[in-house]
């Protein structure tokens, strides 16, 4: 029963990273070698602040791998590091990566 709600378990957990909702140690211990994919085309941006300059664009579908997170509205910036560089991108242009074989 267990590996069948498995999906349903890493989904939600995901949705509650995504939402900000864990801290860094929190989501490095439960999604250690986690990878996510932006949801639209996006800004890598050096900084975690909209005036900060911008490091490269970044295709929606790129695959990123977070690396940090810090934000005041419920840590809704992560530096993720991309096939471009490393930088900041909010989350809420970023979903979990599907498994291999979904």
């Amino acid at each position: 029963m267990l590996p069948q709600r498995l999906p349903i378990v890493a989904a939600l957990l995901a949705g509650l990273l995504l939402g900000g909702c864990f801290d860094r140690f929190t989501s490095l211990v439960l999604f250690p070698h986690s990878h996510f994919v932006t949801v639209a085309d996006i800004d890598l941006r050096s900084g975690q602040e909209d005036e900060s300059s911008v490091v490269a664009h970044l295709a929606k579908g790129t695959v990123v791998t977070p690396v940090g997170q810090t934000g005041s509205e419920c840590n809704s910036c992560w530096r993720v590091e991309t096939p471009q560089g490393i930088g900041w991108v909010y989350t809420r242009y970023l979903a979990p990566l599907p498994p291999a074989g979904d």
